[in-house]
């Protein structure tokens, strides 16, 4: 929702600074808007454009970075519940309690990344419970022989790997871009789209134009935000690894 809200404000903004441009054109006394004063904007507004486009690489960046790290984050904690059910396996029919805790917690997380509808959604809070109960089982068993001592401690390695995973990807769902520097990008573009229309024909070609360029700009600015927010709109993360681990570890 929060990301349809800033793709729509970005609209507004630039259409509305282009719609004041051709309105302006219209008010302007006639010396405003020679060929003197259209060079001196063109050239300011170069100077915008170019710090518009770094400013979109930028964020293009972050954004990307932002969900390649998450990705990779969920690909970890996937191999690390194949490897912990594996071990637990190897371990014997004493570890069965801590096996369908860790069955729990896999169905659970993988509900809560990757919601559906008719599904329980899991909160956070919840699925970290679930995790710790998984480690808490660990730690109750009791070890007999070098083998299934060796395979608890890997086990207890592992969980306390998935908690730092599951931390990680909590720390990562905040906006990597701020909030500022979204503000001031749309501020920048509103000036240009108004330079745009401020020399543009007042007609109907022009105003399309206008239109479907601010739209587009919008909507870039729009997926940018999908792509840091990747959770909670049309971009999602990559269930396929997790989708992977549960049926790896026997859940259908």
């Amino acid at each position: 929702m929060t990301h349809t809200v800033i793709g729509l404000v970005s609209f507004a903004a630039v259409f509305s600074g282009a719609l004041i441009g051709l309105f302006a054109a219209h008010r302007l006394p006639g010396h405003h808007l020679s060929k003197e004063t259209q060079g001196a904007v063109t050239v300011s507004v170069a100077v915008l454009g170019t710090l518009s486009a770094l400013v979109l690489g930028l964020m293009i960046t972050a954004a990307n970075s932002s969900f390649s790290k998450r990705s990779e984050e969920v690909r970890e904690l996937s191999l690390q519940l194949i490897r912990m059910d594996r071990n637990l396996r190897r371990y014997g029919p004493e570890s069965g309690d801590a096996r369908t805790k860790l069955r729990e917690w896999a169905i659970a997380k993988t509900q809560q990344l990757f919601p559906e509808k008719g599904r329980t959604n899991f909160t956070s809070a919840q699925t970290i419970d679930m995790l710790e109960n998984v480690q808490d089982a660990l730690l109750a068993l009791e070890p007999v022989g070098e083998k299934q001592a060796y395979l608890r401690t890997l086990s207890l390695k592992l969980s306390s790997t998935m908690i730092e995973a599951r931390w990680a990807l909590e720390t990562r769902s905040t906006h990597s871009i701020p909030v500022p520097f979204l503000v001031l990008l749309i501020f920048w573009l509103a000036i240009v789209f108004a330079s745009f229309g401020l020399f543009a024909p007042p007609n109907a070609t022009s105003i399309t134009a206008l239109f479907l360029c601010s739209l587009a700009v919008a909507g870039g600015i729009f997926m940018i935000e999908e792509l840091d927010r990747p959770q909670s709109g049309f971009v999602q993360l990559p269930p396929d690894s997790m989708k992977r681990a549960l049926l790896e570890i026997g859940i259908r």
